[in-house]
């Protein structure tokens, strides 16, 4: 019980150590995972040696564990019918469902295909199993990165604030975007208690549908509705990616005379990303984000792991070689004893 003890003490101590130093890394999302899975594990261990019927309350506490995974995939999918009655049909409106169902579909087609006991039906099984198993777990790391981010926005002494664009509606400022420009009001209100009269940067292009440029509305709801003074925005209106909302933005900052770093107000789902980005880029920026809408959240979430799993697919195909190479000596098991 003691090993238990110091091993999760240290896991817990590396975590907070690597968090504080630099908050923006998707590390910080795996030392965390092992952290509690840790914590987990030391706390079974007291369980069943400490508690009557411990065994049992640990397989029943397992048996949750499994019960929850169906739940969350029956909310996934109902989910994804409440996106699309809500924001119509698209592949992102479409992610939750699609996950809810892979969910409930891939393991029981992973047995199927392993209930062939042939050796394609094993190999396809099994790397299928496999597959599922290895995405879940980048899915937790990048949710223990993502989330703790979120929940402790750090506080920097600035006089530069970026707000990342979104969609216009009918050519005016949308629900979410107008979520994103509050949050970099609230910002200014704390800044201007520290003495700091900083200037906003709403930064977005013109899409294709859109009648104007988004750093234009956004702009022009920051001193017609939210009374930031027209001398302290300054709209970047260029941009088509959040890459170039980071760059344009900083490059008007930087010719105002203002250094860095900033603060990125964004959506909270988007937060981590933002700064993930900012740092690749080699800012030293942190992201806050404003509230979303509940039913929203769960498709841009898993919109954003996409995301950032492709900005680390070479580490993804690394850590997935193992299990390919037990894929290859199943089958290979399975043809000679065949």
């Amino acid at each position: 019980m003691l090993g238990a003890l110091t091993g999760t003490a240290f896991w817990w101590g590396l975590y907070l150590l690597v968090f504080r130093r630099d908050r923006r890394r998707v590390r910080n999302g795996l030392l965390l995972l092992i952290a509690l899975y840790s914590s987990m594990s030391t706390l079974a261990l007291l369980v069943e040696t400490t508690l009557p019927l411990g065994d049992l309350l640990v397989l029943a506490a397992v048996l949750l564990e499994l019960l929850g995974v169906l739940g969350l995939a029956v909310f996934m999918v109902a989910n994804g019918l409440t996106m699309l009655r809500k924001e119509g049909r698209s592949l992102g409106n479409l992610l939750s469902g699609l996950v809810g169902l892979a969910l409930l579909g891939a393991p029981v087609v992973a047995w199927l295909l392993v209930s062939t006991l042939t050796p394609v039906g094993l190999g396809a099984g099994a790397l299928l199993a496999l597959l599922s198993l290895h995405m879940g777990l980048a899915f937790l790391v990048f949710l223990c990165a993502s989330v703790p981010y979120q929940l402790f926005p750090e506080k920097l002494r600035t006089e530069g604030i970026i707000i990342h664009g979104s969609g216009l509606v009918r050519g005016g400022v949308s629900r979410l975007l107008r979520s994103r420009l509050d949050r970099a009001v609230l910002e200014r209100e704390r800044l201007l208690g520290l003495g700091l009269d900083p200037l906003l940067v709403p930064s977005g292009g013109q899409g294709a549908d859109e009648p104007r440029a988004e750093g234009e509305a956004m702009a022009e709801y920051l001193v017609e509705e939210a009374g930031v003074p027209a001398h302290r925005v300054r709209a970047e209106t260029a941009s088509r990616t959040t890459e170039e909302n980071l760059t344009l933005s900083h490059r008007i900052l930087e010719e105002a005379g203002i250094p860095g770093p900033y603060i990125v107000s964004t959506s909270r789902y988007h937060a981590f990303r933002a700064a993930l980005l900012a740092r690749s880029l080699g800012f030293a920026d942190e992201a806050v984000g404003g509230p979303t809408a509940f039913y929203y959240v769960p498709s841009a979430t898993i919109r954003e792991f996409l995301a950032v799993l492709s900005y680390r697919r070479l580490w993804f195909a690394l850590s997935f070689l193992p299990a390919l190479g037990f894929v290859a000596l199943l089958v290979r098991a399975a043809v000679l004893s065949s």
